[in-house]
Parts: structure tokens; sequence; C-alpha cells
């Protein structure tokens, strides 16, 4: 596959892969013929001063569905929200449940916790915070820890 066969095409390419939900991007380079976002992100069709052609990406699997009048679609971007390091690192010491309530936090609805509170001359040191929903988090203020612990075991569910 040669970049002159894609220049030619150019204008039907961007014209298939809009149609099938894609994002034609301005090249950021001389040496970028295509560049389009899809639901598996951006995807590029280089060439080289020798006229050879990378493609990566999905921009590989669009232009075979292009030249062989297949079927391609660029998909529905999920966006995913990164966890930060440190919340990460919670998540994966004390599981996915809120410290007071034992409820599952959801990603749009949790706050770190200190257990003795910064305010009351807690460290922001992983071994003092935990991850609690932001409603549990404010109700729970600046208690002192022994106060949080309680609350936390009085919410306990039986078995658990």
């Amino acid at each position: 596959m040669n970049a002159e066969a894609i220049k030619k095409a150019s204008a039907k390419f961007r014209a298939f892969l809009t149609e099938r939900g894609a994002e034609v991007l301005k090249p950021t380079s001389e040496w970028e013929l295509i560049r389009f976002n899809c639901a598996a992100g951006v995807a590029i069709v280089y060439t080289d001063a020798r006229g050879r052609t990378t493609f990566t990406g999905e921009a590989l699997a669009a232009w075979n569905a292009f030249c062989t009048s297949g079927a391609w679609s660029a998909g529905n971007a999920v966006k995913r929200k990164r966890l930060s390091p440190v919340i990460q690192t919670l998540v994966d010491r004390d599981g996915e449940c809120c410290f007071y309530c034992w409820k599952p936090l959801q990603h749009l609805d949790l706050s770190v916790e200190h257990i003795v509170p910064v305010a009351h001359g807690g460290p922001n040191h992983i071994s003092n915070l935990v991850l609690a929903h932001r409603s549990c988090n404010a109700a729970a203020g600046h208690l002192s820890a022994m106060e949080k612990i309680l609350r936390r075991e009085r919410a306990k569910p039986t078995g658990a």
C-alpha cells in the first residue's frame, strides 16, 4: 500500500470515516496522511520519505474496510475516569466500600478521609487515609479517630 494511493483516496476515506462516527483530526506533522479519533483512540496513517505507509491503532482495519466495502465503525468512546495512584492504592488495600457505611463506592462519589483529621494533627500518609462517600465523610466532619471508628462499627452490617 503506497502513500500516493491513500492520498488519491483521501477525500473518500475521510468521508467513509466520518459516516461511521470517526472524528477526522488535523494532521500534526507533514508525515501524517490521515489522523482520526474513534472509540479505540487516535489512529493515524503515516508515510515516510520513501513513500512507505504505516498504520496505527484502528487505521488499518478502517482502511481495509474502506477498500473492500466492508463493515467498520468508529464505535462509541467510553470515557473512564482514571483513579489517582493514592485512591487506587486505597482501593487495592481496603476494597471499594465506604469506610463508614460499608456500601459500594461510586467513582464520582468518593472522597479520601483522614482517620486522624489533619485539623487534629493527623498525617497526610496512606496509613491515615481511607475511602468514604462524600456525604459520609462530611457527616463525620472533624470527629476524633475513635469517634470515626465507633461510627463505622455502628453501621457495620450483620455478618460483615
